[in-house]
């Protein structure tokens, strides 16, 4: 199955049905909500996505809708976390989560992906990402900056992998009583949950839950290129637990271009993907030649019915 986002006209169209319009011209076969719609958007978009004959969303990402007093573009900017140490912001994190998945059942979305927090250390991203940026992803000076950053990670990091561990344990407990998959997404930052590690780590907690991996490529490659972890591990080591994908490419440092539009090898990627695995296309808005441009090479050719209307 290939969907897109909505996050390519959330923010452009503020009403939810023709928000629905612009996508379904797309060819897609279905949506995601992301995280950047409103409540009133989501209320808009009920009608449409009950119809008789009309796929339901594919998945859903928390929190979904935005959180109250969040501007849509600082949907990606959590304001509470699973991850946090204060355990009223935890607790309302989870709060809100589980709103997302109560969503998710109205609508029968199978599948809820979670953005899991972060650990709360001084973001040292720019210590790797000048390096980068000046052509030194080569010099013995890039991994010093990389082992820099990392280790003052690792002196938070267990407090705040324990709290995530805390909002899961309830988060696979009220999934499975909703007949919903959570799935966990690796993001692009390495100060953020879960790391490499963490993700077998939450698996070997949470072995025969609703939980599952979701895999984001341009955040994988973003990771790569400034020399945390190369991006094909990800897939050759939680493949098993795999059930979805987003799909954008990276120019440079920069995430949410069309697929073929930056520097991602989608051949190679493409080639580690199990046919059958749901795919994503996750684009900032522009022009809807590239979105056309982008679906064809992600449907590597072979046909795929359109988004009903």
């Amino acid at each position: 199955m290939l969907a897109i986002s909505t996050m390519w006209n959330a923010l452009k169209q503020p009403d939810g049905a023709a928000l629905f319009d612009e996508l379904k011209t797309l060819g897609f076969e279905t949506i995601e909500l992301s995280r950047h719609l409103t409540p009133d958007q989501v209320e808009q978009l009920k009608p449409f996505l009950r119809d008789v004959g009309q796929s339901p969303p594919c998945s859903i990402h928390n929190f979904c809708p935005i959180l109250p007093g969040t501007r849509q573009a600082d949907a990606e900017k959590d304001k509470i976390l699973l991850s946090s140490l204060d355990a009223m912001e935890r607790k309302e994190a989870v709060r809100r989560t589980v709103q997302t998945m109560e969503l998710a059942v109205e609508l029968e979305v199978p599948t809820v992906v979670l953005h899991l927090g972060e650990v709360d250390t001084y973001d040292r991203s720019y210590l790797m990402s000048d390096l980068y940026t000046y052509g030194e992803r080569e010099f013995e000076a890039f991994g010093q900056k990389v082992t820099e950053a990392t280790e003052w990670r690792k002196r938070k990091e267990a407090k705040h992998r324990d709290a995530v561990l805390r909002s899961l344990d309830e988060l696979n407990e009220r999934a499975l009583r909703m007949e919903l998959h959570i799935a966990i997404e690796n993001r692009p930052h390495y100060y953020q949950i879960p790391n490499f590690e963490e993700v077998e780590l939450f698996f070997e907690e949470f072995y025969g839950s609703p939980m599952r991996y979701w895999h984001d490529a341009a955040h994988a490659a973003l990771q790569e290129s400034v020399g945390l972890c190369w991006a094909h591990t990800w897939l050759d080591a939680y493949k098993e637990h795999l059930i979805g994908v987003n799909l954008h490419d990276l120019q440079g440092l920069e995430a949410y271009h069309p697929p073929g539009s930056g520097d991602i090898d989608w051949d190679e990627l493409f080639a580690q993907l199990p046919p059958d695995v749901l795919k994503v296309l996750e684009i900032r808005h522009g022009e809807t030649e590239a979105v056309i441009a982008a679906r064809e090479l992600c449907q590597e050719g072979g046909d795929s019915p359109a988004l009903q209307g």
